[in-house]
């Protein structure tokens, strides 16, 4: 019988001889296993925690023996005496020099065999001097001159290799995303004292010459070579940095004309400057896209949407955007769709057309003063609005790139139907009127990170005007800002800022009502429902309904809200959020009466995004009553 082991094949038992067929069976079976059994080593160390321990191990539990093999005496000891020798070398790049290291192999059950291995770190190498220099034309970068001031093997501290290399290569890293691409370390000296257990560091980095970026060029027969010209935030000659290449990939994404995206960088740093060539190439994506989703919160409760893009008409760069929505909240529903031409400018330009139709439905609610929140209802009101706009876009960089405004100058003409329901089977048709608006918006979105780790801020504005001559049926202007701030203090800690500000000049009505036989005057303004503002629910003042805090429930012509809010990581995606929230929406600046709420929540951080549960308290309604404020999926268009 071989030790390799043996096949059988038309195996059978025959009467009389069956001990010794099982006998042969079992034998062919066992032994062969059992002559390949090995001995076992296994490794145990004492005396030191994490990372000297890891390192320890690397070096030390490679020489365990598995697999096949006997362990005798002299190659017992081998490995005794290596795994002394390795453990003092593992202690090394940590400071401990003069380690005391004891090894033993004890039994430890049949053929198994376990070393023991006790460390004494000693005392560690400390660092008695420690120079660290900058020199060259980027010496004076803030990242720089954080690191140098923020070195960390100062006088005094035990001397760790591991992070003298890490913090030589975060030098390296950080010049070269600045465009410092020839770093490097004239001097980086290391000198141990045994005697004195001590060290000396002298430290130089050179920034050398800072980079340029060259030509870019394109590989694609998507787009026209113009349409394409203003996407890097960047020209020949301009400073090399990591970031911008980094967001012209992502401004070449968000074209929506290609789907494959490869930046080769083609560096000839023999040059004076040093030069960065780019050669782009693309890959077109498929012309069409349809996205769908659906989600709930407690403002809106059940919602969808659908939406088709044709990213791509022609060589000029046009493309197309139909998408459609609705929502519980006022059985609301909206069909809209979007052209754009990009222009063939040497600045980000394109021009826009739009069109809109949407549908609601709004409760018409009255209070009896402005100090009452007993709500009455007088029926609602059915809104029906037609929109097209045209306008041209235009996109702004700012510091070197690293900031963008986008500007978007428009006309639009606007009609809108009302239809009052005094009751639910009865509607009384309302006149419709027509508005021709031209204005101006700016956007200003800047986040970095993902999750809780998102960091930026976010601001808006606009301001736009209506007037007869222009052939409106009404004069209206308005001026809006907003702005959102979003912050991390530490790994743990978050702070989220949010205000904003409305002013509309547009006429208002006053009507006398009856109310259970008193007369209550209504607060009516004459702009268009569409550009109305309203208060209230979980991205505005929580612990209110949402846009129930307005003029009757219909909309007003001022707003102004404020929110703070502290956020504390529990988990990896995980947080708790405390706030404090205030504002209103109202007709009458001299009387204004800004309502108050605070809360505690949750957040879920998501790949689709943060899954929010508030519990929040109305400060100034009778009670002051709590409501659940929860959102899920995206909101509606």
């Amino acid at each position: 019988m071989r030790q390799c082991g043996f096949a059988i094949s038309g195996f059978a038992v025959v009467p009389g001889r069956l001990s010794t067929s099982l006998f042969v069976l079992l034998a062919g079976l066992v032994l062969p296993a059992a002559a390949l059994r090995a001995d076992e080593l296994n490794v145990v160390i004492q005396g030191v925690q994490e990372p000297i321990l890891g390192n320890v191990r690397a070096l030390v539990e490679p020489f365990r023996l598995t697999g096949a093999g006997r362990l005798s005496r002299r190659r017992l000891e081998a490995f005794r005496v290596r795994a002394e020798d390795n453990a003092r070398l593992a202690l090394r790049p940590y400071g401990y020099y003069r380690p005391v290291v004891n090894a033993q192999v004890v039994p430890a059950g049949e053929r198994a065999w376990r070393l023991e291995l006790a460390i004494d770190p000693g005392p560690p190498i400390t660092i008695a001097e420690s120079a660290v220099d900058v020199t060259g034309p980027g010496a004076q970068l803030d990242e720089l001159r954080a690191w140098r001031r923020d070195w960390p093997l100062r006088p005094g501290a035990v001397l760790v290799q591991p992070t003298w290399d890490e913090q030589k290569q975060k030098a390296l890293d950080i010049a070269a995303d600045r465009g410092y691409l020839l770093a490097s370390f004239p001097r980086k000296r290391m000198a141990i004292d045994l005697e004195r257990n001590e060290a000396r560091l002298d430290l130089q980095l050179d920034t050398g010459e800072r980079a340029v970026m060259g030509e870019v060029t394109f590989r694609q027969d998507v787009v026209r070579p113009s349409i394409l010209q203003p996407v890097p935030r960047f020209e020949p000659g301009d400073p090399y940095d990591a970031w911008l290449m980094e967001r012209f990939r992502i401004d070449l994404w968000r074209t929506g004309y290609f789907r494959n995206i490869e930046v080769v960088e083609q560096r000839d740093l023999d040059a004076s400057p040093p030069r960065v060539d780019l050669d782009v190439r693309l890959e077109p994506r498929p012309p069409n896209t349809w996205q769908g989703t659906v989600g709930i919160g407690s403002d809106t409760g059940v919602r969808g949407q659908l939406g088709w893009n044709r990213h791509l008409i022609s060589e000029r760069g046009d493309s197309l955007r139909v998408n459609t929505g609705w929502q519980a909240h006022n059985n609301q529903f909206i069909v809209q769709g979007g052209y754009r031409v990009p222009r063939e400018t040497r600045s980000k330009q394109a021009w826009i057309a739009e069109a809109m139709l949407r549908r609601e439905t709004q409760d018409f609610l009255i209070r009896d003063s402005i100090e009452d929140e007993t709500l009455y209802d007088l029926g609602s009101n059915d809104y029906d609005d037609y929109s097209f706009r045209v306008g041209r876009e235009r996109v702004y960089d700012w510091q070197r790139g690293y900031r963008q405004l986008f500007e978007t100058m428009y006309a639009q003409y606007l009609y809108e139907r009302v239809d009052f329901r005094p009751a639910p089977d009865v509607k009384v048709r309302g006149q419709g009127s027509s508005s021709v608006v031209l204005g101006i918006e700016y956007d200003m979105p800047y986040s970095t990170g993902q999750g809780f780790d998102i960091e930026g801020y976010h601001h808006r504005a606009w301001a736009f005007a209506s007037n007869e001559s222009w052939g409106s049926d009404r004069d209206f202007a308005q001026l809006y800002a907003s702005t959102n701030w979003n912050f991390r203090a530490g790994e743990r800690w978050k702070f989220l800022f949010r205000a904003e500000a409305g002013y509309s000049k547009a006429d208002v009505r006053e009507i006398e009502v009856l109310i259970e036989d008193r007369p209550v005057l209504l607060s009516v303004t004459s702009l268009p429902n569409l550009f109305r503002f309203k208060a209230g629910g979980s991205t505005s003042v929580r612990g209110y309904g949402y846009e129930r805090l307005s003029n009757n429930n219909i909309g007003s012509n001022h707003i102004a809200t404020l929110s703070a809010e502290t956020e504390y990581r529990v988990l990896q995606n995980w947080s708790v959020a405390a706030f404090m929230d205030a504002g209103n929406a109202f007709n009458d600046w001299s009387n204004v009466s800004l309502k108050k709420g605070y809360g505690f929540g949750v957040r879920w951080y998501t790949i689709a995004g943060a899954m929010r549960f508030d519990v929040a308290r109305a400060m100034d309604l009778p009670g002051d009553p709590w409501r659940i404020h929860f959102t899920i999926g995206t909101s509606l268009l």
